[in-house]
């Protein structure tokens, strides 16, 4: 699936700038705490979490897992179906 981008994306990195701790989709700054997450792979498409891991990802979709990124609730809803839970540090 490929990924959402919000088209207030640009806007929030001008005004919160860009770090490892923000949503990929819209830009806005994450909080520590359970976070919804999606596991990317190199062709930059979301892959299903519930048959694809970093282990498999290659095999099943043709691409190295890329990393996995953290989504706020709202872009997570436009996500569904490719996203889990993941603890933010």
């Amino acid at each position: 699936m490929e990924l959402y981008v919000s088209p207030i994306k640009e806007k929030n990195e001008e005004k919160y700038g860009t770090n490892d701790n923000q949503c990929i989709c819209c830009g806005k700054p994450m909080k520590n705490g359970l976070v919804d997450a999606v596991l990317m792979n190199e062709s930059w498409d979301a892959v299903n979490p519930s048959f694809v891991n970093g282990d498999n990802c290659f095999e099943l979709t043709g691409s190295y897992p890329q990393g996995v990124f953290f989504l706020g609730a709202d872009c997570a809803k436009k996500m569904k179906g490719f996203t889990f839970k993941y603890e933010l540090k």
